[in-house]
This record gives structure tokens, C-alpha cells and sequence, in this order.
């Protein structure tokens, strides 16, 4: 166990920190040229009055090892809030210490507070690794396919 790695909310100055952990999210995945986004966007998306998402960094002597980032959603069908899971990473030499549960689980914390009840996630295909931590937590996989429109075909909908 990590008992000497701090969890706490991230700030706009951790918008360079937090880029260079999906970036090395990406690398994990084999996919390091699918981040298109800068710590600009991050600074910018994340943090003020509009912000679009929160993070939780996990450091270790100051340094970032983890993190999780997350927005809030509303589900019509259960009736009440919940949150969902963007990204979540763990420095290869910290994983199977119980980070990544204790990030998750400062991210429920905080949900709890907010009256979140449930808490979402995909897994990207070929990610049998995150498949059986996340059932191990016990993340299920009801009946949903992710889909994405974006780019060209976005632009179009708005045109429209």
C-alpha cells in the first residue's frame, strides 16, 4: 500500500501536471498521438465558474503519480445525480497498491456529497487489465454502447 501519497483536488497551476498524465494515460493505451488537447485546454475547461470536468491528483513527494478526472451527469432513468469517470491513471510502479481504488473512491466521496449515487465509466477496447480492476470493484456492464460524433459530422449537426 501507498500510505505516503496525498489525494487531493487539483488547481488551474496543475493544468501542466495533469496533461502530462493523460499523456502518459495515452502512452499506456498505445494511443499517444490520440491526446490532442494542451494544458491550456485543461486550465481553460477545468477550472472557474464553467468548469467542465474536476481532478483529484495523487502525489507522492510533490511529485504527480495518479489521477482521476471526472464530471457530473444526471441519469433520467434512476431518477438522480452521478458521476463519470474521463480518466483515470496510476503510474506503472504504483499500480496493485491500491491507488487507483483510493482515487476512485475520494472521487465517490466527494460525489456523495453533491447526492451522486452512482458512478460511470468506459473502458477502451483491449483494456482487459482495467476491465478486471473495475470488476473487482464491482463496475458492471449493463446494457450501453459508447458513441461519439465529432469533427465534420458534429459541425454538421450544428449547422443544422
Amino acid at each position: 500500500m501507498a500510505n505516503d501519497i496525498e489525494i487531493a483536488s487539483a488547481t488551474r497551476e496543475d493544468a501542466p501536471a495533469i496533461h502530462a498524465l493523460l499523456r502518459a494515460l495515452a502512452q499506456a493505451l498505445n494511443r499517444p498521438y490520440d491526446v490532442k488537447s494542451t494544458p491550456d485546454d485543461i486550465a481553460r475547461y477545468g477550472f472557474g465558474p464553467s468548469a467542465a470536468f474536476e481532478t483529484m491528483l495523487a502525489r507522492r513527494g510533490g511529485r504527480p503519480v495518479g489521477l482521476v478526472l471526472y464530471f457530473y451527469e444526471f441519469s433520467t432513468w434512476r431518477g438522480c445525480p452521478g458521476v463519470y469517470i474521463q480518466d483515470l491513471y496510476v503510474d506503472d510502479d504504483l499500480r496493485g497498491t491500491g491507488l487507483g481504488r483510493r482515487l476512485l473512491a475520494a472521487v465517490a466521496a466527494r460525489a456523495a456529497e453533491r447526492q451522486a449515487t452512482y458512478m460511470r465509466l468506459s473502458v477502451d477496447v483491449g483494456n482487459d487489465e482495467g476491465l478486471g480492476f473495475y470488476g473487482r470493484l464491482g463496475f458492471t456492464a449493463p446494457n450501453e454502447q459508447t458513441l461519439v460524433l465529432e469533427g465534420n459530422n458534429f459541425a454538421e449537426l450544428v449547422r443544422r
